[in-house]
């Protein structure tokens, strides 16, 4: 039951405010909220406020009063699963490699932690992760305690206190191998947890390292979608898995290899077309055009001996010129006709429906403007 004392509406949204929730509130110690519905409603985000009261953004209008109210277990279950895991793999950085947490925050689709760490080796990492799931699979009581704040400092706490912290402290006990102040969901035990995987890393803040991790059916099914992919791309490739890596090395290595030979070819090509280009007269200036391939579109831009070349490619028109700024020009031509696009005074683009006459014109039209 939840007693709502006032509702209002802002941007589409309905906004129902309690002194009291069973729903907890995203954000909250890096956690994320609770869902479900209170009433006919649906619960789409939680908020506590700085008076503490507690915001639930709904999906429909509701009148103030007592409600029945209904959270989805399952999606508690799996913040429980991924807040103790974050738990268990932030004391295993710290005893593998004395790095601290610095923040955490739980996402819907991964989590991260912040460690005071530069750089992270794959021997940390391997050594880390195996720790931690070594504490899963022993299958350890998490044990939940509420101690007076002179009870707690006393305990072996992997971070110490904060300021803010009241009185009465929320304890979350993993046997001997972590012990800290917590407000948030828990597994009971830690076998509920099944796995903890470490999917990516990067640097972030300068000297800290960001761990992006999933648990329990998180990481199951992260692992079955890459299963899949794996066997899809090791029959693309007609390769093994284990072969897989060498595999894509050398096709990578052989579209190098075309690229560069694609690229000499459209410079020797452009070499030649460039004084057989299809050339106007305009306002006293000379104006080659060409239509074809892109790479050799790239290369005339060296080549051509006229006032303006403009060039059809895949993504516009190209505009090339030792004495025109086509900068002035492509924003003359966006003005008449339709399209984007810009550059500066010896080359620039122009993306537009417009046909080849109709791009001609109004060239010639602003031509002895520009």
């Amino acid at each position: 039951m939840i007693k709502i004392k006032r509702v209002y509406e802002e941007n589409g949204k309905f906004f129902a405010v309690s002194d009291q929730s069973p729903f907890y509130p995203d954000g909250k110690g890096g956690q994320l909220g609770d869902r479900g519905k209170i009433g006919p409603a649906n619960v789409l985000n939680v908020q506590e406020t700085s008076e503490h009261e507690i915001v639930h953004i709904l999906d429909r209008f509701i009148e103030p009063g007592e409600y029945d109210c209904v959270i989805d277990q399952l999606r508690q279950k799996d913040i429980a699963t991924q807040h103790t895991a974050q738990h268990i793999l932030s004391a295993s950085f710290l005893k593998v490699a004395q790095a601290g947490t610095v923040s955490f925050h739980m996402g819907e689709e991964s989590s991260t932690i912040d460690l005071d760490m530069p750089q992270l080796t794959i021997e940390t990492l391997k050594a880390s992760e195996e720790l931690a799931n070594e504490i899963v699979r022993k299958c350890v009581d998490v044990e939940i305690l509420q101690l007076d704040r002179e009870e707690a400092e006393k305990m072996n706490l992997r971070k110490a206190l904060s300021e803010k912290v009241a009185d009465l402290v929320r304890i979350v006990k993993i046997d001997d191998f972590d012990t800290s102040a917590c407000g948030g969901y828990h597994v009971k035990n830690t076998g509920e947890i099944g796995v903890i995987k470490v999917v990516s890393w990067e640097k972030t803040k300068g000297s800290l390292t960001r761990v992006y991790f999933l648990a329990g059916n998180r990481a199951v099914k992260d692992y079955n979608k890459k299963v899949l992919v794996l066997r899809e791309l090791s029959k693309l490739l007609t390769s093994s898995i284990d072969q897989m890596q060498d595999r894509i090395e050398g096709l990578l290595n052989k579209i190098k290899d075309q690229a560069s030979l694609i690229k000499s070819l459209s410079e020797e090509l452009a070499k030649v077309l460039h004084e057989k280009l299809e050339t106007h007269r305009f306002k006293g200036y000379t104006v080659s055009t060409y239509e074809g391939l892109d790479e050799v579109a790239y290369s005339l831009t060296k080549y051509f001996q006229t006032d303006l070349l403009i060039c059809k490619t895949s993504e516009g028109y190209l505009f090339a010129s030792k004495g025109i700024d086509c900068s002035k020009l492509i924003e003359a031509l966006k003005k008449e006709l339709p399209g984007t696009g810009g550059g500066g005074a010896r080359r620039g683009t122009f993306k537009t429906t417009a046909s080849w006459k109709e791009l001609l014109l109004t060239t010639e039209k602003f031509l002895e403007v520009i």
